[in-house]
């Protein structure tokens, strides 16, 4: 479950509901990887189709940022100004985070290293790996500005924001809200001042796709301000978003640079109108539903190692059933992210908070892995 620190005397909340988002948002980026495979023709006797829905299924990354900036705050927003808070904070985020990632992107380097024939690129170098796990961005041997594990690229926005949100935690909220949204600005002014002269590293963390995250942090404020929609609202609310999305996509509106505007505040829109009103009910499918967001995160991140599988099973079956693919393909990469979860994920973050004493270090808590998601997109 999605447990989150509300300010008033240390109650928690839960929000079902965001978990259920965090799922979605991950199956979203899985629905895009999907489409990718057949459009690039990288599953045999299948070719691909059109998506009646027009919609740009990567945008599941936006959603995830702006969950990210809504449970962060929602976290931490008792914390600002505190002694020690930043670096509790920096601290869990990273063991909630970093373990995993590292575990599949070293999985990456191990498949270049022993499948060269089974990856798109066999090109590795040492630094890019460091980098990578240290979640600086850094341009591959082959001339990317990609992690080995391509998904890997949303988890340096991440990382950037919680080290920006842990800055502003030095302050009382007002100033610390303040600062993190002016460094998160000022960090786009080097890429648009001197574009392509200012190194990988300011180029991608200026790209304005980290406004996603402010987006959330206002979802969060308004949560706590009590703001509730109407159920009514809170569906028309998502159905507008979903239409501005598709849209948006068959216009051709969906370059990197513009995606915090239009695909950004329809996340945006979703995450609000999904958290701003009745939470699920605590039943038997809405815990079904909060484990798959509980393994949203191994989704996101165990994906494509699951669609490389099926791929591979896929073609000794000789079947031209694109349905009968995409099922078999989005069944076991979600039952591959629930067992990665709950004989991995779940046990090693439980013996982390154990050693390091963080005890609110949980799948649950955590934003974006999600999010994601999106390859190059």
């Amino acid at each position: 479950m999605s447990t989150l620190s509300r300010p008033a005397g240390g109650e928690r909340a839960t929000i079902r509901s965001v978990q259920f988002l965090r799922f979605v948002a991950a199956a979203m980026v899985l629905i895009g990887h999907l489409q990718d495979a057949l459009r690039r023709g990288r599953i045999p006797g299948l070719a691909p189709f059109d998506d009646p829905t027009g919609l740009p299924w990567h945008s599941g990354v936006d959603i995830f940022f702006v969950i990210s900036g809504f449970v962060m705050y929602m976290m931490a927003a008792d914390q600002f100004g505190r002694p020690g808070a930043p670096a509790a904070f920096i601290r869990r985020r990273l063991i909630r985070v970093a373990p995993l990632y590292w575990a599949f992107t070293l999985l990456a380097v191990l498949t270049v290293i022993v499948l060269p024939e089974r990856v798109q690129s066999t090109q590795l170098s040492f630094p890019h790996i460091v980098a990578s796990l240290l979640f600086v961005p850094w341009r591959a041997p082959s001339g990317g500005l990609v992690p080995p594990l391509s998904v890997g690229w949303t988890l340096n926005f991440e990382i950037l924001f919680y080290s920006v949100f842990a800055f502003g935690l030095l302050f009382r909220r007002a100033v610390g809200l303040t600062a993190i949204t002016a460094i998160l600005f000022a960090l786009m002014i080097p890429r648009l001042l001197f574009p392509n002269a200012v190194g990988d590293q300011l180029d991608a963390w200026g790209f304005p796709i980290t406004i996603e995250f402010l987006f959330g942090i206002l979802v969060g404020r308004l949560y706590l301000a009590n703001i509730r929609l109407p159920g009514v609202a809170r569906v028309a609310v998502i159905l507008a978003a979903l239409l501005a999305l598709s849209l948006g996509n068959q216009a051709g509106l969906n370059a990197f640079q513009d995606r915090w505007f239009f695909w950004g505040v329809p996340a945006a829109a979703i995450v609000a109108a999904t958290v701003l009103g009745r939470d699920l009910p605590d039943r038997s499918w809405s815990r079904v539903l909060v484990l798959c967001g509980n393994a949203s995160y191994a989704l996101y991140l165990s994906h494509l190692f699951t669609l490389r599988a099926v791929g591979m099973l896929w073609s000794s079956l000789h079947l031209n059933s694109v349905a009968a693919y995409f099922a078999l393909a989005v069944v076991s990469s979600v039952l591959v992210s629930i067992a990665v979860y709950l004989w991995f994920e779940r046990p090693l973050l439980a013996w982390l908070g154990r050693r390091t004493g963080s005890k609110r270090v949980s799948a649950a808590a955590v934003g974006a892995t999600p999010e994601g998601l999106g390859g190059s997109k």
